[in-house]
């Protein structure tokens, strides 16, 4: 029987216990799980049906790994990562409990972010195995969805699926068989591309705004989008966003016939916490002293 008939969903190997928190981004293209795993033996012969990226979050002494013709007896240090690409037969062990922030890919989505960098040979692309290392980089963005996910500021969708967005194009960049080469734009957005942008993010700041959304009104794939739209603007499109959401919410405090918590989700933020925090970040006060100034 073949590997791809036998593929575990992850699902199915993963204990429910063991999920501290789940979060879907991407439109499911990445799940991010937060996990604590008890000491044992864990072996998937036929792999899974997804990439398994494991950034770990404690530091354990001794942990047992084999993937495919790799194989790892050591210590796992806070910060450093396993890679194991969907379909690749696995073993792992470890004498003590375990805590991971795990992040399953679907090679789907990852097929399609390819497809849309215009990545050569993109139908053959394959991840890298990788056992026990670091990466600034991934250490980075996984830090901060990590971050974002621990203190449930879900009005920050947009920068959660960035996040998502520049860890899968770092992996196609440095960990694929063949290596992504992005093009290099130097002109940005261009002023027709933006002028569309910022009419559509301002008509709809109350909305859950999401990477692909607006990409898709600029006409660009997500993968060029972000750091065309920076070009243009000096700042990312969440950054922009969050901006805009707060320059709406000064002029709604100074009329006085809503309340804070109204003012909140009207402009799109999904709780007064999450308002006040980032009101109070880009103005140096909260919305409720701001109002009675």
């Amino acid at each position: 029987m073949s590997s791809q008939a036998t593929a575990m969903c992850p699902a199915d190997v993963i204990k429910e216990e063991w999920v501290l928190s789940r979060h879907i981004l991407q439109a499911g293209g990445l799940i991010v799980e937060h996990q604590l795993q008890p000491s044992g033996e864990c072996e998937v012969s036929s792999g899974l049906t997804h990439h398994f990226l494991v950034f770990e979050l404690g530091n354990v002494t001794r942990q047992v790994f084999r993937i495919g013709k790799q194989e790892y007896d050591g210590s796992l240090l806070q910060g450093e990562l396993l890679l194991i690409p969907a379909k690749a037969p696995f073993f792992g062990a470890c004498e003590t409990t375990d805590e991971i922030l795990a992040l399953f890919i679907d090679p789907t989505f990852l097929h399609q972010m390819s497809l849309e960098a215009n990545c050569p040979h993109s139908e053959q692309v394959e991840l890298l195995s990788v056992i026990s290392t670091r990466d600034l980089q991934i250490e980075l963005i996984v830090q901060s969805i990590h971050n974002e996910i621990q203190q449930n500021r879900w009005g920050s969708r947009l920068y959660l699926d960035s996040l998502a967005n520049l860890l899968t194009i770092h992996l196609l960049r440095n960990y694929t068989s063949s290596p992504l080469k992005l093009r290099e734009y130097q002109v940005g957005l261009g002023e027709f591309r933006l002028k569309r942008v910022l009419e559509y993010i301002n008509a709809h700041l109350e909305q859950d705004i999401e990477l692909t959304d607006i990409a898709e009104v600029a006409d660009f794939s997500q993968c060029y989008f972000s750091s065309l739209f920076k070009q243009s603007m000096g700042i990312a499109p969440w950054q922009y966003v969050v901006q805009q959401r707060v320059e709406r919410a000064k002029k709604l405090l100074k009329q006085r016939n809503k309340s804070i918590s109204e003012i909140a989700l009207q402009c799109g933020f999904n709780s007064q916490s999450h308002f006040t925090q980032q009101f109070r970040k880009m103005t140096g006060v909260t919305p409720k002293t701001y109002r009675e100034c």
